[in-house]
């Protein structure tokens, strides 16, 4: 992906990760970057991409997932370490995320005897998603004690089979590609286990900090959270400044002010949604189907609009990136 298209993805100011996330594509960051508390998610992106071109690995992403350390994660590593129990830390995971990586959404749900951790990204990386899940599993393991296995786990993007069955026997479970969604399914059993890593003196010191530290940009991110999921949802086919100022309950004129307070315009903002959105379904839907989905009334705008993003069609860009697994 060329750093145009990066940044339209993500957005000015909306996407940006902590400089312990880093830690592990630090040799890859611009030099101008070293001394920031926080790093663009354009620039941790490319760090990615570099990192895998000269590792030469088509698993990167889990592999260093499997490493991860609470380290990387800074206060709410910690914080999360010092939880009760597995369902404590997913509430501290739930509520502090953006913290370390304000990268996308994550939604937690539980339906009878199963649970499950639904990822959504704001770009399109296969191994920056392959990290975060795989990290998730991993860190629950290390802090429990326990070989815990999920149910089931989704990506939406596609892998080939010998990479499928290597993340099929670490994570003890299926593992399927080409979904709709990034998801971990797991017994709801789980969320019971207590974790062997427990301090509650710690623990108290460390709320107190992360507190302090979410306070300064919540209500911006918050807003920002809410804007990316309710234009996740939305018919692009009708969306309008006004629609989405209806569905943010803001008036257009305070919708618009904001706006341009990021540095993006409404076709900004619904432009780098179309691409989120290619990026999440192009590998998974027809062409017509996905032409629909991005709001085009036919094939030639989604052509049109993939040329723009990356300089080649709809169907060389998927081969291409596919080649790379």
């Amino acid at each position: 992906m060329t750093e145009e298209a990066i940044n339209l993805s993500l957005g000015a100011k909306v996407s940006d990760v902590s400089q312990e996330y880093c830690k592990v594509v630090a040799h890859y960051l611009p030099e101008r970057y070293c001394d920031c508390r926080r790093i663009p998610m354009a620039a941790y992106l490319q760090a990615i991409d570099t990192a895998v071109k000269i590792q030469g690995d088509s698993l990167w992403g889990f592999n260093t997932g499997k490493a991860i350390t609470s380290a990387e994660y800074g206060l709410l590593g910690y914080l999360v370490e010092t939880s009760d129990t597995v369902g404590c830390a997913i509430d501290w995971l739930l509520q502090f995320d953006k913290t370390v990586a304000n990268i996308g959404d994550i939604q937690f749900t539980v339906c009878d005897s199963s649970a499950t951790l639904v990822w959504r990204p704001y770009f399109h990386n296969r191994h920056a998603v392959l990290r975060n899940m795989t990290a998730w599993v991993a860190t629950v393991r290390r802090i429990s004690g326990q070989a815990l296995t999920p149910s089931e786990m989704h990506f939406s993007d596609a892998f080939t089979h010998e990479q499928l069955r290597l993340m099929e026997v670490w994570f003890n479970c299926p593992v399927k590609d080409k979904q709709t969604s990034n998801r971990i399914e797991f017994p709801v059993s789980l969320l019971a286990v207590k974790l062997i890593t427990r301090n509650e003196v710690i623990q108290a010191h460390l709320l107190i900090s992360i507190n302090e530290l979410a306070s300064g940009s919540a209500g911006e991110h918050q807003w920002l959270s809410q804007l990316q999921l309710v234009l996740h949802s939305c018919d692009l086919h009708t969306l309008t400044l006004s629609v989405l100022a209806q569905h943010l309950n803001v008036s257009t004129r305070t919708l618009q002010r904001k706006l341009t307070a990021q540095k993006l315009s409404f076709s900004q903002l619904k432009d780098k949604e179309r691409l989120r959105r290619f990026g999440q379904f192009g590998y998974v839907m027809r062409k017509q189907e996905l032409s629909d989905l991005l709001g085009y009334k036919e094939q030639a705008s989604l052509n049109r609009a993939v040329r723009r993003w990356y300089g080649m069609s709809p169907s060389a860009y998927l081969n291409e990136t596919k080649n790379q697994l």
